[in-house]
């Protein structure tokens, strides 16, 4: 599903990690994408770019 990802959708890595909301397609190719990781009590916002190919749509949780 290479470059058709859009805002909002939920992926991850395809070596794994934790889920990541689509928040903006770059006209580089890289999308960014932001998650939450856990310290004890505390989350913490984090945000990278990644190129399409590294990346997987996670399923819709029902």
């Amino acid at each position: 599903m290479p470059n058709s990802f859009k805002t909002g959708d939920v992926v991850r890595l395809k070596s794994g990690g934790p889920e990541m909301t689509i928040s903006d397609g770059a006209a580089s190719g890289t999308y960014l994408c932001h998650w939450f990781n856990r310290e004890g009590d505390v989350w913490t916002p984090q945000h990278a770019g990644f190129k399409p190919d590294q990346l997987v749509v996670v399923e819709e949780r029902k």
